[in-house]
Order: structure tokens, then C-alpha cells, then sequence
């Protein structure tokens, strides 16, 4: 095992056992980091903002040729211009348009451009699910109905350890986001900002119903990574690099880490370009095909877009836009809402929410994919972009 599993199994140990014999967690030198990452924190400027964090991890890409735009695009002007014109009011920084086989369109405001690269949250969280399904394929997980800890065994005689892979894929392990209106020593902040994410992950509550209710939680998807590292024996980056990312043709990427050598920090931030984000739709679109290979088997694709028992708009990891719900939530302890304030034009509509309007939406029966990265937008309306496009398709 390389060194950051065994940097995983004693912090996850550590917290499993009598809490009282440990030294005091966190400590005075863990509380200043979060107290220092908080108030330099970039909000308005997250997503451009790639470096201000540190450490990161390098993701291997490959040499892949870009996409270039097709001369004639199929899909109508007028709406390729409204949906340009609907990017620029939400100040976007990228807005690329996949259909039938070619790039419509791709626009970047500013200075950005096809080599850039953002950090756009959560969106991270379906490529674990496709590592997760990469893994399952090549026999080092053997079914998502097994116990998580069957790959942590740390995790072993514990309740959050018996619950079945599925469970954290659906967002339905039982764990909840604990409060983050709180301080700098609370696991919310120590996981959000912290160096040891085994131990924040660990005092994360179990509050909802485990297997029956939906609840977002940023640590469902660091246990599906754990997972993957437990049974790969390989960091997650170079997991990701040979089973994912080099396959698709993304380039060099990268990981925020909890420390040096630790963790990734699983839920979000795995910084890459407009394309690669396009690439890794199309890798869905194409039921997880990537040229001529099959990246990830066609059932887990369809497992993963299928709707989960305790939530019909979520899947593995990924949202689903039907049945329409015109102000999605993400279950107990979190309080954001996001409008779609109409039903999506298509019963068929996907998408990666990464947070404050960062988008990859995948729409099987038209062939599209639609990628916007940009300034974060607390008002982003989920429906008004693909429908504007969609408008323009006969």
C-alpha cells in the first residue's frame, strides 16, 4: 500500500476507537490552518483561483488533440446566441456546446481559453463514481452491495462500515453535513479546510436513515474514494490517471490534498479544463465509451444516471433533471435551493452540479452535451441554459 492509505488507516483507527484515550482533536496547530485557509478563502474568485490552495496532486493526462468548433453549426443561431447571451449575464468564463458528434460552439470570456483550467466543487464527485465503476469492472471492488469496509478495514465492526458501497454512491449512507455555522475546530470546517480528513469524516453524524433517506454529504463521496484506494492499492491519482482520465483524452489535471502526501479532497476539486469536463460528459453520453474504448462498462453508466430509492433526481453521484422539481434540495442539514423554474425540455436531461452554477449536462437523446464554468451564481436557474439550446434543435 503507498503511504497515504497508511496515512488513511491510522487517522480512520484512531477515531474508531475510544475517543477519550486520544489526544485532544484538532489540535491547536489544525485549528489555525482552517482558521488561515477561511480568511484567505477566494469566494468570489474560487473557481479561477487554481493555486491559491496547496497542496496539490498532479493527475497524468494525455496528449489528446482538442476538439475545434464545427464551421456549420446544427444547431439554430438565434439559440446558440441566447445562450451565449444567458452565460454573459451570469458572467460565465467558458460555455462549450457538444452535438451529433461535433463542438457547436466554444466561447471563453476574459482571458481564458481551451488550456485553462478552473476548479469548479462537486462536479469532481461523478469522476468517483466513474473511478468507482473502473474499479468495480477490473475486479478490485466485487459488488457495490458489499459492506464499504470490505475496502477500508478500519472500518470493520463499525455501523457506518456495514453499510453497502451503494449507499454512499446514492448519497444514502445515513451520514449528514454537520452544521458549518460554527467554528474553526468543528468537523464541517476540519474536513472543508482541515489536514486530516479520516478524522473530520469520522465525526461526521450519522443523522438520516441509512438506505431510505437522501442526504448530501461531502464525506459519502471521501469514502467512496478511500474505497477505491483500498482496493486499487494504488493513490487515487494514479487510479484516476489510468483509468479515467489518460483513456478520455483529458490533459495534465491536478487534486487539492488535505496535506502533503494525504488525502484528496474527494468531493470537489479536481482542477481541469472546459474540455476535459467535456470529455468526461461525452464518457457518460456515449455510455462510457471514449473512441473506440470502453472506459467504464455500459451497465455502470446506466446504474449511475438511473434514479437512486430515496431520491427519483439523483442517481450515482450525478443529478438526474426529471421528474422536474423546481427547487432542488440536497436533503437534511444543508439548506441551499436551486430553481429549475421550468421542466426541463427533455425527460432525459443529466448533469453534474458543481457548486454555484458550474454545469456539464448531458442530454442522451439529442446527442448534446453542454459544458458552463464561470463566476459563481447563487441564483442559477438549472432549466433556462439546456432549454435555450434544446429550443434550437428540431
Amino acid at each position: 500500500m503507498r503511504k497515504v492509505i497508511a496515512l488513511l488507516v491510522v487517522s480512520l483507527a484512531s477515531a474508531a476507537s475510544a475517543q477519550d484515550s486520544q489526544p485532544a482533536w484538532p489540535s491547536t496547530e489544525q485549528v489555525k490552518l482552517v482558521e488561515q485557509r477561511r480568511a484567505n478563502f477566494p469566494l468570489p474568485t474560487l473557481v479561477k483561483d487554481i493555486d491559491w490552495y496547496q497542496p496539490q496532486e498532479a493527475v497524468a493526462g494525455s496528449n489528446a488533440v482538442k476538439y475545434r468548433p464545427a464551421e456549420k453549426p446544427s444547431i439554430d443561431a438565434t439559440a446558440l446566441h441566447n445562450a451565449v447571451q444567458l452565460a454573459e449575464t451570469e458572467e460565465s468564463y467558458a460555455l462549450l456546446i457538444w452535438k451529433d458528434g461535433q463542438l457547436q460552439l466554444e466561447k471563453y470570456w476574459e482571458e481564458f481559453g481551451q488550456q485553462s483550467r478552473y476548479e469548479t466543487a462537486s462536479m469532481a464527485k461523478t469522476v468517483v463514481a466513474l473511478a468507482v465503476g473502473a474499479a468495480v469492472a477490473e475486479g478490485h471492488i466485487q459488488s457495490v452491495d458489499d459492506p464499504i469496509s470490505d475496502y477500508i478495514p478500519t472500518m470493520r465492526g463499525t455501523p457506518r462500515g456495514s453499510r453497502p458501497v451503494r449507499a454512499f454512491l446514492e448519497m444514502a449512507s445515513g451520514m449528514q453535513t454537520p452544521p458549518g455555522d460554527v467554528g474553526n475546530d468543528s468537523p464541517y470546517w476540519q474536513y472543508a479546510l482541515g489536514n486530516d480528513l479520516g478524522e473530520a469524516v469520522a465525526r461526521w453524524p450519522d443523522g438520516c436513515v441509512p438506505l431510505k433517506e437522501f442526504c448530501y454529504a461531502n464525506g459519502n463521496t471521501a469514502m467512496l474514494g478511500w474505497a477505491v484506494e483500498g482496493a486499487t492499492g494504488m493513490r487515487y491519482a494514479d487510479w484516476l490517471s489510468k483509468s479515467i482520465w489518460q483513456p478520455i483524452g483529458a490533459a495534465d489535471s491536478s487534486l487539492w490534498l488535505d496535506r502533503a502526501d494525504g488525502s484528496p479532497r474527494y468531493s470537489c476539486c479536481l482542477i481541469a479544463s472546459a474540455q476535459d469536463w467535456l470529455r468526461v460528459g461525452l464518457l457518460l453520453l456515449n455510455n462510457g465509451r471514449a473512441g473506440k474504448d470502453q472506459v467504464v462498462p455500459q451497465h455502470w453508466v446506466q446504474q449511475m444516471l438511473a434514479p437512486s430509492p430515496s431520491n427519483p433526481n439523483y442517481g450515482w453521484q450525478v443529478w438526474r433533471g426529471s421528474p422536474h422539481n423546481p427547487g432542488r434540495t440536497y436533503g437534511r442539514g444543508i439548506n441551499a435551493v436551486v430553481a429549475a423554474a421550468e421542466p426541463f425540455a427533455r425527460d432525459d436531461v443529466y448533469f453534474l452540479d458543481g457548486s454555484a452554477g458550474q454545469r456539464v449536462y448531458v442530454v442522451p437523446s439529442e446527442k448534446l452535451v453542454i459544458v458552463r464554468i464561470g463566476t459563481p451564481s447563487y441564483k442559477w436557474d438549472d432549466s433556462a441554459l439546456p432549454n435555450l439550446i434544446l429550443a434550437g434543435i428540431k
